[in-house]
């Protein structure tokens, strides 16, 4: 099993690769502007990570990655920017605002596939000024902060899962578990 890691020249994306490497599975990167038959040939799962662009006005700069969110066949988990753009790409609304940065609390709405064995409220890394304000259609919201409405949502018809905040930062409680909880869905496929 391969994960494709989407790199938007995000700070934390080389441990995106290091989680998903110390968890036993073998990741590569990714880049935005590959053909999507390719992306769906060489990888099982697909991760979008994080990266420094505001959705909508940065979206030229993001390459296929829409694309890759509603035509891959796999599991894809968007991680800050790809958790913005997976909302947007189904339908969502984000806004400029409810900006987070540092440890932030987060309380477990529903424990769902991703967020299954958490308890029902962590603390996470967060380095955010857009947010996702109202999930897409067919999405359920299943974590939020005190600031922000939609920390984490899923739609897990579409194998498609979103969260606002960094699991593969070590400050991230239960980071490992998130991340390991999604690699078992890309196993099952």
């Amino acid at each position: 099993m391969v994960v494709g890691i989407l790199d938007f020249g995000g700070q934390y994306n080389h441990l995106i690769l290091r989680r998903v490497t110390e968890l036993g599975f073998r990741g590569n990167f990714l880049s935005p502007n590959e053909p999507l038959d390719r992306v769906k040939q060489s990888f099982d799962c697909l991760i979008i990570s994080g990266g420094p662009w505001n959705i909508p006005e940065d979206l030229p700069r993001t390459g296929n990655a829409i694309n890759y969110i509603l035509e891959f066949p796999g599991p894809i988990l968007g991680i800050c920017l790809g958790h913005q753009l997976m909302a947007y790409a189904y339908g969502g609304e984000l806004v400029r605002g409810y900006p987070e940065f540092g440890g932030v609390r987060v309380y477990v709405d529903r424990e769902d596939t991703i967020l299954r064995g958490l308890p029902r409220e962590f603390m996470a890394w967060e380095s955010h000024n857009i947010s996702v304000v109202k999930p897409p259609s067919g999405f359920e919201v299943i974590a939020h902060s005190d600031i922000v409405p939609i920390e984490a949502m899923v739609n897990e018809g579409i194998y498609r899962f979103g969260v606002q905040f960094h699991p593969e930062v070590r400050h991230t409680q239960y980071g490992s578990v998130i991340m390991r909880n999604f690699l078992s869905l890309c196993q099952r496929r």
